[in-house]
């Protein structure tokens, strides 16, 4: 019974974790074309691209991106772009002043330990 009960709390503690990391996606459809976009909000393209999900796109991570963005190497425009060119964000994201504005807000909130 204990290990019943066990298994079923590390389950639905498992399931509560990761669910927050995909809320803050929905799915956009372009209606010129087939494409699907995922857009993503601007506090995960942040903690994406510090969690190395952009290393690809030559988005450093972990304290090489905090460093960057501290010092201005990283900005807004730049994630956007990456993430528009990654098919998370729609070409016109680019011009969003709100959009880049949250984002700035959230890269000028990343402490340098």
């Amino acid at each position: 019974m204990k290990r019943t009960l066990f298994a079923t709390l590390s389950a639905l503690a498992l399931s509560l974790t990761a669910a927050p990391a995909f809320a803050g996606e929905t799915v956009a459809v372009n209606s010129q074309s087939v494409n699907n976009i995922v857009e993503i909000t601007p506090f995960n393209l942040v903690s994406r691209s510090y969690q190395g999900s952009f290393k690809d796109r030559s988005i450093p991570s972990y304290g090489s991106f905090v460093k960057a963005a501290n010092g201005g190497r990283i900005t807004a425009k730049d994630l956007v772009k990456v993430a528009i060119a990654d098919g998370r964000l729609s070409p016109e994201t680019i011009n969003d002043r709100g959009y880049l504005r949250n984002v700035t807000s959230h890269l000028n909130s990343l402490d340098e330990d």
